[in-house]
C-alpha cells in the first residue's frame, strides 16, 4: 500500500470522479476525510469504505466558505491526526455563451472552483507546514488550455487554477509540500455518461480523441495515486494532461 497511514482530504468526493479518488486512495491505506455538500450521498461512500476494511470519515463542506475549509482540515487533524494529502476536485459547470453568461453564474463559479480551492489549500498548508510534508493535487481540466464555446466562464476559473498551481508550489517548496495539477479530458462520469445514451454525442467526442474512447475513472485515479505517493517527491508545480491525446492534436 503506497499510501499506508497517510491521511487524504477530497473535495466534492461525493459524486462522478471524486468517488473514484476517495476509494482508490482508501484502497492504498490512507485515511480519508470526504468534504462535500452532498450528505446522503458521502455517507453512503464512507460507510461503503468503511465496509470494505477502509477508514474514511465525512465533513459537510462548502468550500467557497473559508470556515468550512478550516472545519474540514480540523477534522481531518482531529479524526486522523494530520493531513497529508489535499485533493481540490470540488468543482462546478455551467455552460452558456460568453454574452449570455450572468454576473450570477461568474460568482458562483468563482466562488466554487477558484476560491474554494486557494481556500482548502490554505487551510491545508498551515497543517502541512507543521509537519514540513505534504501533496496538494488540484484538479483544473483541458478546458483550461483550449478554446470550447460555451465554457468560457468555466474555462477561465480552470485556467486560474494553473498559475495558482505554480505558485503555490513555488511558496511551499521550502516546507517539503509538492504541489501539483490534473487537467482530465472528458471523462465516463457525471454529465458525460448521461450523454452518452445519445450515439451521435459519442461518436463526435471520441472521433476527436486519438485513443478513440473517453477516460474512465481509473485513468484519473492513477494520475492521483502518483501525485499523492513518495513517486513524485522531487515534482513539483507541474501539470498532467489526462485525456487520451485529445489536446495533441
Amino acid at each position: 500500500m503506497r499510501l499506508k497511514d497517510k491521511v487524504a482530504v477530497v473535495t466534492g468526493g461525493a459524486n462522478g470522479i471524486g468517488e473514484a479518488y476517495v476509494k482508490g486512495l482508501a484502497s492504498e491505506g490512507a485515511s480519508v476525510v470526504l468534504a462535500d455538500i452532498d450528505e446522503k450521498r458521502a455517507q453512503r461512500i464512507v460507510d461503503e469504505v468503511v465496509k470494505s476494511g477502509g477508514k474514511a470519515v465525512f465533513a459537510r463542506t462548502d468550500v467557497s466558505k473559508k470556515q468550512d475549509a478550516e472545519k474540514m482540515v480540523t477534522t481531518a487533524v482531529n479524526q486522523f491526526g494530520s493531513i497529508d494529502i489535499l485533493v481540490n476536485n470540488a468543482g462546478i459547470l455551467f455552460t452558456a455563451p460568453f454574452e449570455e453568461t450572468t454576473e450570477g453564474m461568474l460568482d458562483k463559479l468563482y466562488a466554487v472552483n477558484v476560491k474554494g480551492l486557494f481556500f482548502c489549500s490554505q487551510a491545508a498548508a498551515v497543517e502541512m507546514k507543521k509537519r514540513k510534508s505534504g501533496k496538494i493535487i488540484n484538479i483544473s481540466s483541458i478546458a483550461a488550455i483550449g478554446a470550447q464555446a460555451s465554457l468560457c466562464a468555466y474555462s477561465s476559473t480552470k485556467g486560474a487554477v494553473l498559475p495558482i498551481t505554480r505558485v503555490f508550489a513555488l511558496e511551499l517548496a521550502g516546507y517539503n509540500i509538492q504541489v501539483n495539477a490534473i487537467l482530465p479530458g472528458t471523462t465516463n462520469t457525471g454529465m458525460a455518461k448521461a450523454a452518452m445514451v445519445d450515439p451521435e454525442w459519442t461518436r463526435q467526442i471520441t472521433a476527436g480523441i486519438p485513443m478513440k474512447r473517453l477516460g474512465e475513472t481509473r485513468d484519473l485515479l492513477g494520475a492521483v495515486l502518483y501525485f499523492a505517493s513518495s513517486d513524485s517527491d522531487y515534482c513539483t508545480g507541474q501539470t498532467l494532461i489526462v485525456d487520451g491525446g485529445y489536446s495533441m492534436v
